[in-house]
């Protein structure tokens, strides 16, 4: 059996590693245009870290979990996804590969940022050490009338804020910062107890706050914002992350709660999906997550197994376990089992660490996640 999966982040990575577990003799594939898995859930530690921390090469992996790395970007369109059902190849993009079992598990993509010198977006950070960008606020921005400014309050955005925050201060510089958003409060789908919590910290450490203001523009250094009545505003931003969230890649699969994709009503038996792209049905947890990520890709190696053995495939049902968000050094806020019971300051960070570790122990060898 020959088992194909597109796409290297926390979904194809977790269902690699269940399936050399489960199928040890099977084929395995894994198509990525990188060279390496990125640990998004800390990407914004790159500002006080090495990139290397943040990265781990897919040769690594592929000798340790018994899969070939193959560097392609194939399309995976409704269209192409149908042909490679029907003929049982992945072709196009620098792809020529047959398989038994596809596996899509492809992340978003972000949202295009201004095409501007100052703006800089997710998709940069990515492909970027962090002390790439702290070094351009010491050239670029060190005067006290200059400003950064994070457009995007959600998670990623807030996550980059306060490491921001930290990093100035680790600097010594008085540069500014300020956080656009659109919303009326912060993290919206998460208790009221986050907006109050992250907003004080904010204000505690000089942050500025536009809410209820989205981008329109950037030029020269000066962002055209509008608010949510129609109301007008410059700002004038020396560097600015538009971390504004992320879209389809080409688009969001829709599934069965087996994990097979679903095109117009027809069940691509041979064709799985995981990760943030996909949606499935069912009440099972479908935020673009890495927690989400994880526990989609085992779910998917584990009805792969049960496929080749002709057994019945499992429904997912995986709830949300937890919500935690990065504020810096020692300070952070969340939950874990009930929402209504949230930890901020140094207690937060703590689990948050944790969660992180068992991930970091799980990419080295030693299953974590065998209770879901």
């Amino acid at each position: 059996m020959k088992i194909v999966v597109v796409g290297g982040g926390y979904a194809g990575l977790s269902c690699l590693m269940a399936l050399a577990d489960r199928l040890p003799d099977t084929q395995r594939v894994l198509v990525d245009p990188a060279r390496y898995h990125i640990k998004l859930t800390r990407l914004q530690e790159g500002l006080r870290r090495p990139a290397g921390d943040l990265r781990v090469p897919f040769e690594k992996l592929a000798a340790r979990y018994g899969f070939r790395h193959v560097s392609a970007r194939p399309s995976l369109g409704a269209t192409a996804l149908r042909q490679a059902a029907a003929t049982g190849r992945l072709s196009a993009g620098g792809l020529d590969e047959g398989f038994d079992v596809l596996v899509v598990a492809v992340g978003l993509k972000p949202r295009p940022r201004p095409r501007q010198p100052g703006c800089v977006g997710l998709s940069d950070l990515r492909r970027t050490a962090g002390s790439g960008l702290t070094g351009r606020i010491e050239r670029e921005a060190g005067g006290s009338k200059d400003r950064i400014t994070v457009v995007g309050g959600g998670a990623t955005g807030l996550q980059y804020l306060f490491e921001l925050s930290d990093a100035l201060r680790r600097q010594g510089a008085p540069t500014r910062l300020s956080l656009v958003d659109p919303g009326s409060r912060l993290l919206p789908r998460q208790p009221g107890q986050f907006h109050d919590y992250v907003s004080a910290r904010m204000k505690e450490a000089g942050i500025g706050y536009l809410r209820g203001y989205r981008l329109v523009s950037a030029r020269g250094h000066r962002l055209q914002l509008e608010s949510g009545s129609g109301k007008s505003r410059e700002l004038a931003s020396r560097i600015t992350l538009v971390l504004t969230g992320q879209v389809g890649n080409p688009a969001r699969h829709e599934a069965a709660d087996s994990g097979q994709v679903v095109i117009d009503g027809e069940l691509l038996d041979t064709v799985f999906a995981a990760g943030d792209c996909s949606v499935y049905a069912g009440p099972g947890l479908n935020s673009p997550s890495a927690q989400a990520a994880v526990r989609k890709g085992r779910h998917v190696a584990e009805n792969i197994a049960r496929l080749a053995r002709g057994r019945r495939l499992k429904g997912y049902r995986a709830r949300e376990l937890g919500f935690f968000l990065s504020m810096g050094m020692l300070d952070g806020i969340g939950w874990v089992g009930r929402s209504d019971a949230v930890l901020t300051g140094a207690p937060a960070f703590a689990v948050r660490e944790a969660i992180e570790t068992r991930y970091e122990l799980f990419v080295r060898g030693l299953d974590t996640f065998q209770v879901l």
